[in-house]
């Protein structure tokens, strides 16, 4: 038997066994390998058949396949890129741009995180991170040995109107796990499951525990530029006395639809690029090299692409909500970034009973709530950005599979 090393036991999440019955990771494999249609219609990403990548990207890469780029590039990128880079993201920041120094190129916006992380823990940090949030953060703390303390969502009660409120961190909660000394703060914004984007104040706030406490913070700002009604989104990094204390993560495989490109970005001082770099450079070594050169158009060539896929996503997005909080069976805040959802399903069945049911019984597949956190319990996460053609469809199915389910 191959001996499995504690810190890949960490990555099934052991401590949330006592309220699952089971590992995460058992868990997740009952729905990777459960009973279902032969094509179910995976709702956990995007379809980047009906919303592809800009015109310009696959020309872009052929030409640097071709001979236009290097195919071994330094560690962190190819310095040119890194510039333009540098350059086009200090616009969406709203911080001058801090030059190629500030910028690492990575396989995606998960490995920049990894790098990140690696870069900053060692075994026993405190760490705080929302509940809930991204699904895969919670793993890579664990497997660094880290100690993770979660700072809760607050979910607003309906106002007068009927509309359902946005949620904020608890800021009482915030300050007091800081005033224990914390090493790092992760969160997602906009927040990845929920879609929600935390107002000045819970960004302020943040900027405030971090500076008087003394810990870095990684900022996932992946969906950053996907925000919808001309919503405000704060950037971290851009608050008094944080570009030298936060990690910003970026990427163009969400909202342009280049995930198969395996490009993610990190934004961060220079000291904390070169010790990512050295990390990178015993793991993944670089981003794909041919595909580096797609970023020095991303944001710059891409205005208009934006504007068409936010109209386009936020209809989905509306009628989503409309059918969910119309049901008797579920209910969801309407998402103001990202392409995701996070209704309650009111039944009382459990997250992997819904989850098991709707890949057998709808053809659908989603994250069941428990993969961001214990406040996911009786949710799921619904990635919208689907063909409209099959989605209204999908969505009357799952919400008549959910119906059907008996309580836990």
């Amino acid at each position: 038997m191959i001996h499995q090393p504690e810190a890949i036991e960490r990555l099934s999440l052991p401590e949330h066994t006592a309220r699952l019955g089971k590992s995460v990771r058992e868990l997740e494999r009952e729905l990777e390998y459960g009973p279902g249609p032969a094509a179910p219609l995976d709702a956990t990403y995007a379809d980047t058949h009906r919303f592809p990548a800009p015109e310009w990207a696959l020309p872009t890469f052929n030409a640097a396949a071709g001979g236009d780029g290097m195919t071994y590039t330094p560690y962190r990128g190819d310095r040119a890129v890194r510039e333009a880079v540098a350059h086009n993201v200090s616009s969406v920041l709203g911080i001058p741009a801090g030059g190629p120094s500030d910028v690492i190129l990575t396989p995606g916006t998960q490995g920049a995180l990894f790098t990140a992380l690696a870069a900053i823990l060692s075994p026993g940090d405190l760490v705080l991170l929302p509940d809930p949030d991204y699904l895969s953060t919670e793993r890579m703390l664990r497997y660094f040995g880290a100690r993770v303390r979660r700072i809760p969502m607050i979910w607003p009660d309906e106002s007068d109107s009927g509309e359902r409120g946005r949620p904020t961190l608890d800021l009482q909660a915030l300050e007091d796990a800081a005033a224990e000394g914390p090493r790092l703060m992760v969160f997602s914004h906009p927040n990845n499951p929920t879609g929600a984007i935390y107002g000045e104040e819970t960004i302020g706030a943040i900027a405030d525990a971090a500076r008087r406490h003394d810990f870095t913070v990684i900022a996932d700002e992946l969906y950053c530029r996907l925000v919808y009604e001309g919503e405000t989104f704060h950037h971290l990094a851009a608050y008094e006395g944080m570009a030298e204390r936060t990690v910003t993560l970026l990427g163009p495989s969400k909202t342009e639809s280049l995930s198969g490109y395996r490009l993610g970005v990190a934004v961060a001082p220079t000291a904390l690029v070169d010790v990512m770099e050295d990390v990178q450079s015993c793991t993944a070594l670089r981003a794909p090299s041919y595909a580096q050169h797609l970023l020095a158009r991303w944001i710059a060539d891409d205005g208009e692409f934006l504007e068409r896929r936010l109209v386009e996503y936020q209809a989905l997005r509306d009628t989503t909500v409309k059918k969910i909080n119309a049901s008797s069976v579920m209910r969801v805040n309407a998402a103001y970034g990202t392409a995701y959802l996070f209704p309650e399903v009111l039944t009382g069945a459990s997250d992997q009973a819904v989850a098991l049911a709707l890949k057998e019984h709808a053809g659908v597949i989603v994250n069941p709530g428990y993969q961001f956190g214990f406040a996911g319990t009786s949710r799921m996460r619904l990635c919208f950005a689907q063909d409209e053609t099959v989605w209204d469809a999908a969505l009357d199915r799952i919400i008549e599979v959910v119906g059907s389910l008996d309580p836990a």
